[in-house]
């Protein structure tokens, strides 16, 4: 059987589609959701309200119990196809160097060995690691690491970046700084972004659209218009924060 394929006009680049998952119970239920191209959504929730699980299901990693996701209108099936993760763990492989990591990225690509090295080498550079592709992972600091990892995840050039709590193991300043650097990258190369965090303040700060997850649905979406880099300080996110707040109370 061929993968249905949705009309073309407006399409977004993601369409979840009725989603439920259950594992006994549901926790997911009929969930839908669209996520326009190169638009940054971040989902927050409390811990089991089924952010992960949807992140994972987008991934193609998780089958849904009923409903669908299509990415520009093609079902999603597996993983790959143009979606690159980044979890919480870095996951890097211990046993290659931070440039060695990143080039097996970009091997999947389909990349002869120079092509490779010379991704690898742009993409450290992007996210400030120059000079540190001979470093394995275990001599480089969390937030170093997560750099290499959402490097890696670069070098596949996916359309669309999916993101696991990927600052949650940082200390406060790292997470901060991180948070900044992404922002950074993210308006040098363009992607569709969908970012789980249990942090308000990081969503409010990171995102063109705060989704708000509960009871296995959507119970509020806050769009933000407020141009980047946003102060942490601005009354307009500590009112937005309150009213997100009050949802997950």
């Amino acid at each position: 059987m061929h993968a249905r394929t949705a009309p073309v006009e407006a399409r977004p680049k993601i369409a979840v589609c009725g989603v439920t998952k259950r594992y006994g119970a549901a926790v997911l239920n009929g969930l839908d959701l669209e996520v326009a191209e190169n638009e940054f959504v971040t989902l927050v929730g409390r811990s089991g309200c089924g952010k992960t699980t949807l992140l994972n299901i987008i991934a193609g990693l998780v089958e849904a119990t009923a409903g669908e996701v299509l990415v520009d209108g093609v079902a999603v099936t597996g993983p790959g196809r143009g979606k690159g993760v980044v979890f919480q763990a870095q996951a890097l492989f211990p046993w290659l160097t931070a440039i060695r990591n990143i080039e097996f990225g970009a091997r999947s690509r389909g990349l002869d060995a120079a092509a490779c090295r010379a991704e690898a080498e742009q993409l450290l550079a992007l996210v400030g690691l120059a000079g540190y592709g001979d470093r394995y992972p275990s001599q480089l600091s969390g937030g170093m690491q997560q750099r290499v990892a959402i490097a890696r995840a670069l070098a596949q050039d996916p359309q669309i970046l999916l993101m696991d709590e990927p600052f949650g193991a940082l200390d406060e300043i790292t997470r901060i700084e991180m948070q900044d650097e992404l922002l950074r990258v993210w308006s040098t190369r363009r992607k569709t972004v969908l970012f789980v965090t249990h942090s308000i303040t990081e969503a409010l700060v990171l995102s063109d659209r705060v989704v708000v997850m509960g009871g296995g649905g959507i119970v509020g979406e806050y769009p933000l218009d407020a141009p980047r880099p946003r102060s942490r300080a601005d009354p307009r996110l500590a009112a937005l924060h309150e009213r997100i707040w009050e949802h997950l109370r």
